[in-house]
This record gives structure tokens, C-alpha cells and sequence, in this order.
């Protein structure tokens, strides 16, 4: 028996600190969030599901400790991930990591990845020492304490779903719809605690991919029917996209920035500023979708699958279809990018580096569009994929544009963290206005009827006084808040003069991303049946729809509340604002 016992305390200790590990991510989220719906998601749902597991095996007590050690190899990243944005991962996030290379996670993680990498080790490896000790211990729970913790974890499981319909009857007790609310409000709250809510994500998040695939031939057999919406012009027709990369609003000169980052466009005629134009989510692989594809749904996150993109609708019109990238290429059917990107019945990679190297810049777009200009004298329609304002931001532009200074890579001492990243960023914005200029110029060059849209995926956080984050992900305004622009040729605006009119009239009311692809279409004067011109900022007919915003909840921008002291991180708010 003296034997015994040092192994049983060897046990206890090693369960205790592996339940401890698997609620840190939950005690980080509630040190930066203390509503009461967070405290539910938090603590008292993953608790009672703990409770619950180990009462259920605790004949076996090592049994729950085997299972659960895969998720204390994810407690260290989850808890590193709330701590960096403020909220847990979610499906979405997954689907981000998974289309991610490591070369970008490298870039991304930096010095810390060694560290994280021991350290999520080091969780696998506790689980796997609390099974061990417990079963050498032979550890057993019994008695009346096993029962007891079993009825409370059963109670704090059902109390919040019980609190949820009971509120749920109050305020709409006529309404049918009701019941089922509470449910989705309680599902939501355990996905989004840890460690339980990691299965829930990573099922949508496999639900939603195997969709994708199995969709994926759909794409080939999709058919907008679009075509011409007037007579054929005699004069060739070029319209180019470019989707820029992490540029913010703020910090371009053409939209009231007090610094001279945009010297170039601002010289240019026929440049029209989209001047309150907002991306619906902060991240690449949501954000995207939003731009090509048709009405895609605000409120979630996974594209449409179903139906083919903007790409499509321009071929069927009869324009011969670009993509031109310079990020890297990722399988064809391994994000939702390069799925759009393959519609195209041209598709250049140009990129062979990384984010985490200097070189592959964006005027490496510059040759590929000339060479696309003179391959053919069909009509075009080219999408220009920009590695624009991606940390690094001094890997972004060459050194010759080294304007502002001193920058994340001078020597250390020079400047604040704060200035050498606000100046490294804001080369990279000086960067992106030259590139634009030099695409303008080039199709002023064809001789055709052109015209340009320019707008980023989403914007970017840069370090401030008040916030010490960067990048994107987060859920704030500056990465809500994206710059958007139309050039248009002389030709174009003597062929097209109502076009140009509705979208100057339209250039200073409330937008959003969502209204690109049906823009686009009037753009190039293409339409086929459904075409909605309400979305449409080149249509009189287009109006105000309410801009939704999406991380981690589904936010009208328009009546959001700002935290202020919090990156300016977007918040619900239930008070109403008017509309354009």
C-alpha cells in the first residue's frame, strides 16, 4: 500500500494538470471577454462535459485521459490563437490553416514556432502520461462522489439550454421559429468552447471541404446563359480586375490619409474612389468568394460551390478569361481560390518564393498582362491577384520604394516598433499605387475600351498606441474598411456615359464587397437572367443593403458598436442607423 500511493498522487497530478491545460484557452478568452454568454461557453459548459466524461469512465480513469490528449496537443495553438485575436478558432479557421503552406505558417509564426511546436508536444505528451500513470495506478473513481459530479455535470449542462428557451419564450412567444433558436444559440456555445467545440469545427469545417470537392465538377456544368446586354462595339474590350492583398483604407492617400502614399493615382483622370466601401470578412479565403461569385450569402462563410464565378459569366459573354497571380498556387481543389482561379481559361502562377522572402513583387503582374494584351484580339476579361500589404510588409515592395523610413528591417534601435511598422506598411501601400498606375497604363497603351476595378480582399491591423496587434482576423475596422477604385479609358466613357454616371453617383454611398460581382457584370456589359442590378454599382437601380460583417458573429456594420480600446474590434449593437 505505501508503494501504491506516491503513483496514485503521481496520477492525480498529471489528470489535474491536464484538465488544467484544456481549460487555459477558455481562461484566456474570458480575461479579454466577460459577458455572460462567454462565461457559459467557457467554463461552465466545458466543465459539466469534463465532469460528465469523467464520471461516465471512471472505472477506466485513464481512458478519458487517452482521449482527450489529442486536444492538449491543440490547448497550447488555441490558447496562443485567443490570446493573439480575442475569441476562439472556428471551422473557418481551420479551412484557413489547412490552405495555408508552411512556408506562409513559418512566416506567420515566426520565432515562435520552435517554442509552439515543443510545446504542443509537450501537451500530447502529458495526455499520454496521464493515461500511463493512471492506468499503472490502477486509479478508480467511486462512490458517491462519482455520482454526485455525474447529476452536476448533467445540470450545468442542461440549465443554459433551459435559461436559453425560457428567454427565447419571453421575447417571441408567438413565434414559431423560437424553438429552434435556443438550440443553434446553445450548439454555437459549446463549438466555441475548448476542448469539446474542437469536434464540432473540425466537422463543419470537413463538411463544408467535401462539399467543395464533390461540388467541384458542378462548376464545369454551371451556365449563368450570360451574354451582351447591347450591340457589339467595333473596338476592342479589355476590363481588368485586381484584387489587392491586407490593404486598409486608412492608409491610402486617395481616401483622406495625411500621407502622400498614392503620388501616382492621384495625378490620374477618370479615377473614381469608392469612398465607403467595406470587405464583409477579414480573411482571404471568405473575403474572395465574396468578390467573384453572385449574391454570395453574407452570413456564412463557406462558398457557393454550386455556382461558377464571375470568370464564368464573362466567357459565356464571349470575353477570353485571365487569372494572373502573383501569390502562390495551391491545389486546384484545395481552396476556394485557386478553384475560382481555374475557371479561367488562362491561369498563371508567377510566384515561386513565399511571404517570407523578398522578391516575386507585383510589377512581376506588368509582363503577363502585356503578353495577354497581344496573345489574341478577342475581347478580355483578366483578374490580377496582388501579394499587396502582406506581412512582411518590407518583402512586399522593392528597396528602391523604401520611401518611409526607418522600417521593420532597419537597424534595431531605429524608431519605435510602432513607426517602423507603420512605415514598412505604408511602403507597401506606395508599392500598390505605382503597380495600379503602371496596369492603367498599360491598358491605355491597347487601344481598346478598357476600364479597371481595383479593390482589396480585406484591410489590415497595424500596431498603435492602443492596439499592439498585427495583421488580420481579428474583426475590426480597419480590416473591414478596404480601398476601392474604377479607372475607365476616354473610349469607355464615350461608349458607356451612363455607367460612368451611376457609378460616380453611387461612389459615395454605403458598399460592400458583395455588390462587386453583380458591378462587374454592368461593368462589361454583360447580363444574363437573374442579373440583379440593386447590387449593381453601375445601375441607377441600385440601393442600399445592409452590410454584414462576419468573424466570429454576424454584425451590421452600420449600427455596430466600436471598442475603441480594443483595436476597434466590431461589436454588435442593437440600436438602428439609417441607411446610405
Amino acid at each position: 500500500m505505501a508503494q501504491s500511493l506516491p503513483a496514485h498522487k503521481w496520477a492525480l497530478a498529471a489528470i489535474t494538470l491536464l484538465i488544467a491545460l484544456l481549460l487555459l484557452p477558455n481562461l484566456v478568452w474570458l480575461s479579454h471577454d466577460t459577458a455572460p454568454e462567454v462565461w457559459v461557453a467557457a467554463l461552465v459548459l466545458p466543465l459539466a462535459m469534463l465532469a460528465i466524461l469523467f464520471a461516465l469512465l471512471g472505472r477506466w480513469l485513464w481512458l478519458p485521459c487517452l482521449l482527450l490528449a489529442p486536444l492538449a496537443l491543440l490547448a497550447p495553438l488555441e490558447t496562443y490563437y485567443i490570446a493573439q485575436y480575442h475569441h476562439p478558432t472556428s471551422a473557418q479557421i481551420i479551412a484557413t490553416i489547412v490552405a495555408t503552406n508552411p512556408l506562409e505558417a513559418r512566416e506567420y509564426f515566426g520565432r515562435m514556432l520552435a517554442p509552439l511546436a515543443i510545446v504542443l508536444l509537450a501537451g500530447l505528451a502529458l495526455g499520454l502520461l496521464a493515461a500511463w500513470t493512471g492506468f499503472r495506478a490502477g486509479l478508480r473513481w467511486r462512490g458517491g462522489g462519482r455520482i454526485a459530479a455525474l447529476c452536476l455535470g448533467i445540470v450545468a449542462l442542461l440549465v443554459p439550454l433551459g435559461v436559453g428557451f425560457a428567454t427565447s419564450r419571453k421575447k417571441a412567444a408567438s413565434d414559431s421559429a423560437s424553438a429552434s433558436g435556443p438550440l443553434q444559440v446553445y450548439g454555437d456555445a459549446i463549438e466555441q468552447g475548448f476542448p469539446f467545440g474542437v469536434i464540432p469545427r473540425v466537422v463543419e469545417y470537413r463538411q463544408e471541404w467535401d462539399r467543395m470537392r464533390a461540388e467541384a465538377a458542378q462548376f464545369k456544368a454551371f451556365r449563368f446563359h450570360a451574354h451582351r446586354a447591347g450591340p457589339p462595339l467595333r473596338q476592342r474590350q479589355v476590363y481588368v480586375l485586381v484584387i489587392g492583398e491586407s490593404s486598409r483604407r486608412a492608409d491610402w492617400q486617395l481616401f483622406g490619409y495625411d500621407r502622400p502614399t498614392n503620388p501616382e493615382l492621384s495625378k490620374l483622370k477618370n479615377l473614381v474612389p469608392i469612398r465607403r466601401f467595406i470587405t464583409t470578412w477579414p480573411e482571404s479565403i471568405a473575403a474572395i468568394p465574396m468578390i467573384l461569385t453572385r449574391r454570395k450569402p453574407a452570413m456564412a462563410w463557406d462558398a457557393p460551390w454550386h455556382e461558377a464565378s464571375v470568370l464564368r459569366a464573362m466567357k459565356e459573354a464571349g470575353y477570353e478569361t485571365y487569372w494572373i497571380s502573383n501569390q502562390q498556387a495551391i491545389g486546384e481543389f484545395d481552396s476556394p481560390v485557386s478553384m475560382y482561379a481555374y475557371e479561367a481559361e488562362h491561369v498563371k502562377w508567377l510566384n515561386h518564393a513565399s511571404w517570407t522572402a523578398p522578391g516575386s513583387y507585383d510589377e512581376d503582374l506588368i509582363q503577363p498582362l502585356k503578353d495577354a494584351l497581344h496573345a489574341s484580339n478577342h475581347d478580355l476579361f483578366i483578374v490580377l491577384h496582388m501579394m499587396g500589404s502582406h506581412v512582411k510588409y518590407d518583402y512586399r515592395y522593392p528597396p528602391s520604394f523604401t520611401h518611409f523610413k526607418p522600417t521593420q528591417l532597419s537597424p534595431p534601435g531605429d524608431g519605435s516598433s510602432i513607426e517602423r511598422a507603420r512605415n514598412s506598411y505604408d511602403n507597401t501601400i506606395l508599392y500598390t499605387d505605382h503597380v495600379l498606375a503602371q496596369v492603367i497604363d498599360v491598358l491605355k497603351a491597347s487601344g481598346a475600351v478598357t476600364a479597371l476595378w481595383f479593390e482589396s480582399d480585406h484591410g489590415e491591423l497595424i500596431p498603435t498606441p492602443t492596439c499592439d496587434k498585427e495583421g488580420h482576423g481579428v474583426g475590426t475596422v480597419p480590416e473591414y474598411e478596404i480601398p476601392a477604385l474604377f479607372w475607365y479609358s476616354d473610349s469607355y466613357r464615350r461608349d458607356f456615359p451612363q455607367r460612368v454616371a451611376a457609378l460616380r453617383a453611387n461612389a459615395d454611398k454605403r458598399t460592400l464587397s458583395a455588390d462587386t460581382f453583380e458591378s462587374l457584370i454592368d461593368m462589361a456589359g454583360v447580363t444574363f437572367p437573374g442579373h440583379d442590378e440593386t447590387w449593381s454599382l453601375f445601375s441607377p437601380k441600385w440601393h442600399y443593403h445592409t452590410r454584414w460583417v462576419a468573424q466570429t458573429q454576424h454584425i451590421d456594420f452600420d449600427t455596430a458598436r466600436i471598442k475603441q480600446d480594443d483595436c476597434q474590434r466590431v461589436l454588435p449593437q442593437h440600436a438602428e442607423v439609417a441607411g446610405p
